[in-house]
């Protein structure tokens, strides 16, 4: 095993729970009740642990009129008709902000509990929302059903069953892994295949214990813990025909099939390092001092990395204030996200989820519910409101 860690945090620690990676764990809560990963959101030889990098210059402008209590509002663009988002309620549906209407998405049944949506390539792996076993609070549940939904595809293709998933590095495959029944899932070692979105599998493969697949790349897979970690939480790169450790990264803030982002230490000024896996190229974002990142998502071409930025206060009362950043994996050059300076809680989530370069936020605000769309190069968002009691309630943004 490589014991280097790229990176052991700093002095101001990004949040411990990423998103994705807590989605995929509420899918064990079957399973684990409070347990969630801690490390976001991803395959041969590595690069070199300690490859070097100039920091680019950030170009962050100071922020601009925050939004308030009631939402973002100014002027703003129309949104694109292309953008639709899955619900992923009783009965998922496709839904459309330009317009407002819904398109019921086939082959999925009535579930009370809803759905859960993981992003893959050119679409998303599906599977009911899980109930957990009685009595059993760190225990696997029987593996659930897991179908693929192509983007913007009218019904679901079923691909096999799973307790977790994970996107592949190919269009449409995901990682499927499956626990004993009962078994502890923080110490236990699960076994994954990876499914293509036909439902052909390969493998089965172990993977090492208390770790789940986080993303598939195309140097290996990278693992997450699948409970709390003392200190930094530490993903792995981990090649599954060797079972070689070849890399180790502390808090990570987003993977692709060919990137990982990560935070480096915020002494005296938080940096994230943006790692292409094919060429062993780094590059590095430098902060401005008093910002840190908390969670982050790559494009799908893996040209920009979002960035949820934390910083000060809000002015308004609220403790803390947060700012999307999209930043060039090419430059390091960060660039603000009109319109989404708010209160760290209004921020529910944000993604790539159309398969282009539209960055979507969803944010609840004291009145409204709101979604924003931004288009790089674009002076001003997209913005709509979310009708309160629509069936709209559970956007699948990432």
């Amino acid at each position: 095993m490589d014991d280097d860690i790229l990176s052991q945090g700093g002095d101001r620690e990004p949040s411990p729970w990423p998103r994705r990676l807590a989605v995929i764990a509420a899918v064990i809560v079957v399973v684990v009740g409070a347990v969630v990963y801690l490390s976001q959101p991803r395959h041969h030889n590595a690069p070199a642990a300690h490859a070097t990098a100039t920091p680019a210059p950030t170009g962050l402008a100071a922020p601009a009129v925050p939004a308030g209590p009631d939402g973002i509002g100014g002027p703003t663009m129309a949104w694109d008709p292309s953008v639709r988002l899955p619900n992923a309620g009783a009965q998922p549906v496709w839904y459309s902000p330009a317009s407002g209407s819904t398109e019921q998405i086939d082959g999925l049944p009535a579930n009370q509990s809803g759905y859960q949506f993981t992003r893959v390539i050119g679409g998303w792996a599906v599977q009911p929302s899980p109930v957990a076993p009685a009595g059993c609070g760190l225990c696997a549940g029987r593996p659930a059903p897991v179908w693929f939904l192509a983007d913007g595809g009218r019904s679901v293709a079923r691909v096999g069953t799973a307790n977790l998933v994970a996107p592949a590095a190919s269009a449409g495959a995901i990682w499927l892994t499956s626990y004993r029944l009962g078994a502890n899932v923080t110490t236990a070692a699960g076994t994954t295949r990876e499914a293509d979105p036909g439902g052909a599998l390969t493998g089965p493969v172990t993977l090492p214990p208390g770790y789940a697949v986080d993303q598939g790349t195309d140097r290996g897979l990278l693992l997450a813990p699948v409970g709390p970690q003392p200190g930094a939480t530490v993903s792995w790169l981990w090649d599954p025909s060797s079972q070689h450790i070849s890399k180790s990264f502390a808090q990570v803030l987003a993977a692709s099939p060919t990137e990982i982002a990560w935070t480096s230490g915020c002494d005296p000024k938080c940096t994230v390092q943006a790692l292409d896996l094919a060429t062993g190229r780094q590059r590095v974002v430098t902060l401005p001092a008093g910002h840190s990142p908390s969670s982050g998502a790559f494009s799908p071409d893996g040209s920009l990395l979002a960035l949820q930025v934390s910083f000060g206060d809000t002015g308004d009362g609220g403790d803390l204030a947060m700012q999307l950043e999209v930043a060039s994996v090419t430059s390091g050059q960060l660039t603000a996200v009109p319109g989404t300076w708010v209160s760290s809680d209004a921020l529910v989530s944000f993604g790539w989820p159309a398969g282009g370069d539209n960055l979507v936020a969803e944010f609840d605000f004291t009145t409204k519910e709101q979604l924003a769309s931004w288009h790089p190069g674009a002076g001003r968002p997209a913005v709509t409101v979310v009708r309160p009691g629509s069936e709209v309630s559970s956007l699948i943004l990432s």
